[in-house]
């Protein structure tokens, strides 16, 4: 099997995967890129370890129109996957062009952000409520152009699934997908098992300081618990402007930024990790905690609380709801038992965040007959999806 693969950006949430499908398919896969890499990323500290090893090609400024109808005629008997779709304007050319010439395409997609928070910062803010309101028209506007014309999609998170099927998009061409990176070598082949006579309880979250990642209400809810005499505390890992949250280095603490690539060893000294996010389409460190085997505890806006709630290795609560994180943390205080329940579960969710069960699962998929062959079953997903 032939595939070519058009991104934005190649990041290591994507390369690894894309590598998996290679093996899988026993064939010749290329990356076609925007850009090298992302600058807002880098400023947060982002690396690429593995993407280069794939020699993506970096689509030149100049006489990129040319090139990309090139490459388009040169692999009409690839399968054609386009990743965040709609995120550049060459992109939108490439997916038309190739839809115009009757190739095989699939799109790799997060779902449209349905709130205004800004996802990579918090400026421009009248900004992102204008494109808040304006996204979900534009979306059917996509719908209208591609669902008969696109083989399939990959919807990372329940919410893309249901969008995608809200702009006309055949169930029967949605396929529940995610982000996903290999277990770090630092960590042992086994984490150890939470102690049932604990009494405190040990947080952690990584992520932007910012406001879409909620972690203002992942701060009161730890507040509200220490009032009540529970120990429970938080340690904060992340870029961005520390000054307005509220550390007191004891309860709540800002420990700075984790180096590249070690996420998975630090998060495995905590028994919980917390991602309170008011939207984030997969939240790639939900897959670094499971492969450390540590539980997770989500928002329902987060993509990869389909994970958490298929193999029960965590909790999902309301997004900016403090009550309802406030009580599963009480829970999971007063009976360390369900947490060690949570602890296995993680433990046994790690194997199918692997990037080969993604890149198999994705094999499968490009390999379908969707009149013929069963549809590939999901292993993050509950199947009701």
């Amino acid at each position: 099997m032939k595939v070519i693969s058009w991104q934005p950006v190649l990041t290591d949430h994507q390369s690894y995967t894309l590598d998996a499908l290679q093996q899988a398919a026993s064939g010749v896969l290329t990356a076609y890129v925007c850009r090298a890499e992302h600058p807002t990323r880098q400023v947060q500290g982002w690396v690429n370890r593995h993407a280069d090893s794939l020699s993506p090609q970096l689509i030149p400024q100049k006489g990129w129109f040319k090139y990309i109808v090139r490459q388009l005629r040169d692999h009409r008997d690839a399968v054609h996957i386009f990743g965040s779709p709609f995120e550049q304007p060459k992109l939108i050319v490439t997916l038309l062009l190739a839809i115009a010439m009757g190739l095989r395409v699939f799109l790799i997609s997060e779902p449209y952000s349905p709130v205004s928070v800004g996802y990579l910062h918090d400026s421009h803010k009248l900004i992102n409520w204008a494109k808040a309101l304006l996204r979900p028209a534009l979306y059917r506007f996509y719908g209208a152009l591609l669902s008969r014309r696109i083989a399939g999609v990959f919807a990372i998170s329940p919410l893309a699934v249901a969008q995608y099927r809200g702009i006309g998009i055949a169930k029967e061409k949605i396929f529940p997908f995610g982000y996903f990176v290999p277990r770090s070598e630092s960590l042992g082949r086994e984490t150890p098992m939470t102690d049932t006579q604990k009494t405190d309880l040990r947080l952690i979250f990584i992520g932007t300081l910012i406001e879409r990642k909620g972690l203002d209400v992942l701060i009161e809810a730890v507040r509200h618990l220490n009032r009540k005499e529970l120990v429970v505390t938080l340690d904060v890992y992340g870029s961005g402007d520390s000054s307005q949250f509220d550390f007191d280095q004891a309860a709540v603490s800002y420990c700075g930024v984790i180096p590249f690539g070690t996420a998975q060893a630090v998060i495995a000294r905590y028994d919980v990790l917390v991602l309170p996010s008011r939207n984030d389409g997969w939240g790639v460190v939900v897959n670094e905690a499971l492969m450390a085997g540590v539980p997770v505890i989500c928002s329902n806006r987060v993509g990869a609380g389909a994970v958490v709630e298929k193999w029960r290795c965590g909790a999902i609560f309301a997004s900016e709801d403090v009550l309802d994180l406030e009580r599963i943390l009480h829970e999971l205080v007063i009976a360390p038992e369900s947490l060690a329940k949570m602890r296995l579960a993680a433990r046994n969710a790690n194997a199918v965040l692997a990037p080969e069960v993604a890149g198999r699962y994705m094999f499968d998929v490009l390999s379908n007959d969707a009149l013929n062959d069963p549809k590939p079953a999901c292993p993050w997903y509950e199947s009701k999806l």
